[in-house]
């Protein structure tokens, strides 16, 4: 996603993640998915659930 991000935000564009279609690895050392939703904040303009990106686009 960094690439994509970069591009984007150069471009004026905002990127959202859906959270609750995103998966990531469970493991003894820890929890892969808790990890990517704090980094998503970094990256991205907005997380949201798959009802607010529905919401959102239909609003355009």
């Amino acid at each position: 996603m960094r690439d994509d991000q970069y591009f984007a935000d150069h471009k004026g564009f905002e990127v959202a993640v859906v959270s609750d279609a995103t998966a990531a690895a469970q493991v003894e050392e820890g929890d892969g998915y808790a990890a990517a939703l704090v980094n998503f904040r970094y990256m991205a303009n907005a997380v949201w659930t798959t009802r607010e990106a529905e919401q959102a686009m239909q609003a355009k």
